[in-house]
């Protein structure tokens, strides 16, 4: 992949020197004034040190964050952005991944959401300039589908809109409750942050020449402050457009068929059926007990995804400083974020159902069992196969605008105030999935030997390209959405007793709102006659896969799939009339939460010395 990365950045003082343009590029040259030495003296003979260079880009914020870090009472980690678009990486969470113990689970190449210390993102807290906030996506099935929980989705925002991030790993008072792993507190930029009038930009564009698209990143900032530094206003903007194309294999997790009878007569629930009449001249040795007994993929397959994401940010902040006691911010921010993703995936499903239709039916021609008791090879007759298509129309759109006002009344006492609300809105509207099945399939075969990652899986004597092996045997309709809403009002008092003792107390009053909703078909199984009697080949395609993986021989790089675009406009999948949804089947993701948290802290901080080191607490 081949990025460009332009960056400008204009001030009043004009670039006119050596030592401005290294400036400009992330580096400072600190000049040596004095007479140069004629050429050819020593330095032993007094002629001056060369000038020194000093690097004032991310490292200068490593020195700020580790600053902070020393001050804090309780143990945080932080990362600084000397200015918008300086994160040394282009994800929030992928940023956050730095911080020790933290770890992040991705979706489309991207980090997502973060882990703490082996907590879950659903254990994690969110602070946006203060207050707590919850944004939230829809995901693949694999990895968790639409975020219904308390899990922070961070690739919603383009990281060039922030300048600080906290992960606060241990508790303390003036931190409110509702995190049990970590808080995570994102600032975005102040124009006080800034030397008077700056203009930032970025842009940057990657090639991805799998996908064979160009994705552009850019971003744009101004600030200026007025009235001899008492105003400020900053406007910042971001821009992502990202096409991705992912393709790959999975098995949908690992299993075993649990407790089989022995011998086979009453076959149990998740048991192979029975070794074939060749089995014995294939050369396996594994019993029947040992392969029901060893772990299986469930769903071995190859999967391509097709995504296209646009991401735009906007932030604004207004200061106001009229005196060195008084301080007011107000800050805005607004995200959306708008993705199409097609999921194909050509599978067999059989081995992870129960019962005479489906795994019972099965029979073992060839096996082998592996290291850690999983079954690596197998050959097979009587499977079930499935084309599979899915495709996903999403948009989140996140609000939130926070006042913020700190006045000191003296040297010793400080009044802070907070309030704001921020809103969270995701829409999936179109969750399209159709299949095609293709039943009993005779010498079907995995193989895992070769590479665990990119195993050979072939379909028998079977053309998968071809409309005659298959039959649309569901049509998925579940549009979805999840709307998250808080509201925050705090008061702090600081005063400082003593130059030992500070104390810092105050009210806290929150509201949070959660409302999800889902709709499906009464019956996905059940197919419309008009649409039964319609040949696949009118609302299919043909797929290819596997251009540069490798992918080991044996293997088809081609099959037929659901064309879901010819199918709606074939058939009105999307005429209610026609094909009518409802929240029934889906009761469980239809539901509404309304919270109210009210409640106060008082908090004692101390700095002393003990055996002249400092003791803070």
């Amino acid at each position: 992949m081949l990025h460009l990365i332009p960056r400008l950045r204009l001030s009043r003082v004009l670039l006119g020197s050596l030592a401005s343009f290294l400036t400009f590029t992330g580096v400072a040259i600190a000049q040596d004034t004095a007479p140069q030495a004629p050429q050819g003296e020593s330095a032993a003979a007094g002629s001056p040190e060369l000038g020194e260079v000093v690097v004032t880009a991310y490292r200068q914020s490593l020195a700020i964050a580790l600053d902070q870090k020393q001050k804090a009472a309780s143990a945080i980690d932080m990362i600084v952005a000397e200015d918008i678009a300086d994160f040394p990486d282009l994800n929030l969470a992928e940023a956050i991944q730095r911080v020790p113990g933290v770890s992040i689970a991705r979706d489309a190449g991207e980090g997502r959401q973060v882990t703490v210390r082996g907590l879950g993102p659903q254990f994690t807290r969110v602070r946006i300039n203060g207050i707590e906030a919850l944004t939230t996506n829809g995901g693949t099935d694999a990895a968790g589908g639409t975020n219904r929980g308390r899990n922070f989705d961070f690739n919603t925002f383009a990281s060039e809109l922030f300048n600080n991030i906290t992960v606060r790993k241990t508790a303390s008072a003036e931190v409110e409750e509702g995190s049990v792993g970590a808080t995570v507190d994102l600032r975005t930029g102040r124009p006080f942050d800034y030397n008077g009038f700056t203009f930032l930009t970025q842009v940057q564009g990657g090639y991805n020449d799998v996908s064979e698209d160009v994705s552009p990143r850019g971003s744009v900032m101004v600030s200026n402050t007025f009235g001899d530094g008492k105003w400020g206003a900053l406007l910042s903007a971001a821009y992502t457009d990202r096409q991705l194309l992912d393709e790959g294999s999975s098995t949908v997790r690992w299993q075993d068929s649990g407790a089989c009878p022995v011998p086979p007569a009453a076959v149990g629930a998740g048991c192979f059926g029975a070794l074939g009449a060749n089995y014995a001249g294939s050369g396996s040795t594994a019993t029947l007990s040992q392969i029901n007994a060893a772990f299986r993929p469930r769903i071995p397959r190859y999967d391509k995804y097709e995504h296209e994401q646009e991401r735009i940010g906007l932030t604004g902040s207004l200061q106001f400083q009229p005196t060195d006691a008084t301080l007011i911010n107000f800050d805005v921010l607004y995200s959306e974020f708008k993705a199409e993703r097609s999921e194909i995936f050509l599978e067999s499903q059989v081995f992870s159902t129960n019962g005479m239709a489906g795994i019972n039916d099965v029979d073992v021609q060839a096996a082998e069992i592996g290291a850690n008791n999983t079954l690596v090879y197998g050959v097979f007759d009587d499977v079930d196969i499935r084309s599979e298509a899915r495709f996903d129309e999403l948009e989140t759109k996140f609000y939130q605008g926070t006042l913020d006002v700190t006045h000191s009344f003296s040297d010793t006492f400080r009044l802070h105030g907070l309030a704001g609300a921020a809103q969270s809105n995701h829409d999936n509207p179109v969750q399209t999935t159709l299949l095609f099945d293709a039943n009993n399939i005779d010498g079907y075969t995995f193989d895992y030997r070769g590479d665990d990652r990119l195993p050979m899986i072939n379909y028998g004597t079977n053309d998968v390209t071809n409309p005659a092996t298959w039959t649309l045997s569901q049509i998925r309709l579940r549009p979805q959405s999840t709307l998250n809403t808080f509201k925050t009002v705090s008061f702090d008092v600081d005063f400082v007793m003593s130059e030992t003792f500070s104390l810092k107390a105050g009210p806290q009053w929150k509201e949070y709102e959660f409302v999800t909703t889902e709709a499906r078909r009464p019956s996905e199984t059940v197919i419309p006659p008009n649409v039964a009697a319609t040949p696949v080949a009118s609302y299919s395609s043909t797929t290819t896969f596997g251009n540069g993986l490798g992918v080991p021989g044996g293997t088809p790089t081609s099959w037929l799939t659901p064309d879901i675009n010819a199918a709606a406009s074939l058939f009105g999948l999307y005429d209610p009339n026609l094909f009518p949804l409802s929240i029934t089947p889906a009761l469980g993701n239809n539901n509404t939460v309304k919270e109210e948290d009210s409640g106060g802290y008082v908090q004692l901080d101390w700095n002393v010395e003990v055996l002249d080191r400092p003791l803070r607490g």
